[in-house]
Order: C-alpha cells, then structure tokens, then sequence
C-alpha cells in the first residue's frame, strides 16, 4: 500500500514511557510498540510498574549507584542526599521529576521515565520502519500501562496510523467505559486483552479492580472484533490452577467470538523496577512445562485455539 501524503493535524499530545521497534512478540510481523503511561489497575506481578503512574518518574537503582554526588549537586529541589555509605538517595515527596539528576548520572542508576509527545512525534518514529511493517504484515501496537488511559491521544495515534495505511493493534487491560472509546476499536486490525482471572474477589485482592466491566468489555469488542485475542498472564500461585482455566474456556465459549487464547508466562523483569520506584514487588512463580501443557490441554478441550508469537 503506497504512503499517503501526511495530512494536516491537530496537535494532540499524551504521556509515553518507551516506543520499542523491531518487536516480534506483540503482534503479527515486525512492528513497533508504543508504550502509553497510566493504568488503573495494580497487578502485582506487573511487568511494568513504571507505566502505573500517568505522569512521568524517576527510577534509581541503588545497586548502580556509585555515590558520586553529581545528582546531590544538580538537583534543585534538595530532593537527592548521599548517604554515609555513599548512596544518593532520593526523596520522592520532593523530586521534581524534572530529569537532571538522570542526565548527569555516570552509571545510569538513575532514569527518567515518561515524557510528553505529539502524534506528530510519535509518528516520525514509527514511520521509520514502514517498509519492514509492509513486507513482514506488520505493524504498531499500542501498549503500556493502559493505553485507553488517554483516550483522545490514542484515537488521534490510530486514525493517524490508519491514514497512512499502517496496521495497529492495541493491547489493553480490558478495564474502560466502553462508550467512550468504542469507535476506537473500529479502527484497529487486532485487539489483545488481558483475563487476570475469573474470581472476582480474587481479582480484586491481586489487581486493585472488580473483573465485572472487563469481562463485560471482552463480549463487546469480540462481538466488534473477529481479531480479538485473549492474554492470561500464567502465574503458577494465581491463575494457573484448573478450576480458573476452565472457567475462562467456559466464559469465552459461551458469551464470546475471542480469535484465540494466548499464554503469557509469568517472569520478574518488573522486580527490579518496582525496587527502583520504592516499592516491595510481590515475589511469584513461574508455571513448570508441565503445567503449562496441562493449561494447553484445558484450552485445547474447548476447541479454543491457542496463539503464539514467539
């Protein structure tokens, strides 16, 4: 499909924390992944606690620090103070997020997360790589954090993509007033939503939100979308049991038209960057092979067919 002229726009901005090109593992072919801050969910096994926040943050890895004082030295606010055993420690009640520290810092313990851009911005990057999203069927996918967190960003981004005849993809949590970004979805060639799990309660306890809207939502956009494709993100202490999987198969054979199942094992990389904001991440386990092929066999039995973009 040839480029279209870039049409004149209006000058939408949102708050990203990455773009990562070359992606393989969110969607079909080589895309790019735009990753939009603030979610409203608190998973704990969260990959990506650094997208909770819809504003920007900093990260500081201690273990990198080298105590140098350069942070102490540039930072206004008096919001860093280096430790008796050589640490710049940050005040977050003070910090002013404004970056400074980040960009003076020699062993990168410190970085500066999310930052404001236009469509227009956006768009100079993800154009890029163009020709590789035509050749290999890929495209761009809208990810965070929860992309429907900012709503009016993401429809400028999609119709944006659409014009210049690029495909999206949107992965979402699922947790949203449908009525206000339900014409989004018309836009979009491939939607992936996440089910924490089936127990209310328990999502409740593990996520911070009720499951009710979101399983709600999974009927509509299927019912919208032939390409909707279903995330669990597998963790051996929460959802991995047998019970939880055959009432997901169950809710999704009965009241859905999802395109398939995709499994998410659980791993830790968000560990560290809990730590590095000021939290304690809650420590889970991986499923085995074996339990991963007993999940397999569950969702096979419902004639769901499972996906995989590895």
């Amino acid at each position: 499909m040839p480029l279209l002229k870039e049409p004149p726009m209006k000058h939408f901005s949102g708050n990203i924390f990455q773009i990562q090109r070359w992606s393989i593992h969110d969607g079909e072919g080589i895309r790019s992944t735009v990753f939009l801050k603030g979610c409203p969910l608190r998973c704990e096994w969260c990959a990506n606690p650094e997208s909770w926040n819809s504003n920007s943050e900093v990260l500081f890895f201690r273990e990198r620090c080298n105590g140098c004082g350069r942070c102490s030295q540039i930072c206004a606010a008096d919001a860093v103070t280096v430790t008796d055993q050589g640490i710049g420690e940050l005040n977050r009640e003070k910090c002013r997020t404004c970056g400074k520290c980040c960009a003076v810092c020699p062993t990168g313990a410190r970085k500066n997360i999310g930052s404001t851009v236009t469509v227009e911005d956006v768009l100079k990057i993800i154009k890029r790589d163009t020709v590789f999203y035509r050749e290999s069927g890929g495209g761009v996918t809208f990810s965070g954090g929860e992309p429907f967190m900012q709503p009016e960003f993401l429809r400028q981004l999609v119709a944006a993509c659409n014009r210049f005849g690029i495909d999206t993809a949107v992965e979402t949590c699922g947790y949203f007033e449908w009525e206000q970004v339900k014409d989004i979805f018309e836009l979009l060639e491939c939607v992936f939503v996440d089910i924490k799990h089936m127990d209310d309660q328990i999502h409740r306890k593990f996520t911070g939100v009720s499951n009710h809207r979101i399983l709600e939502n999974i009927i509509r956009i299927s019912e919208m979308h032939p390409k909707t494709i279903v995330r669990i993100p597998l963790i051996e202490e929460i959802n991995a049991g047998e019970t939880n999987i055959r009432q997901t198969c169950e809710f999704l054979r009965e009241h859905t038209r999802v395109a398939g199942i995709e499994l998410l094992p659980y791993h830790d990389f968000g560990q560290a960057k809990c730590r590095a904001l000021g939290a304690v991440g809650a420590a889970y386990t991986t499923p085995d092979a074996s339990r991963i092929e007993e999940v397999k066999r569950i969702i096979k039995d419902y004639r769901i067919p499972i996906v995989d973009f590895k």
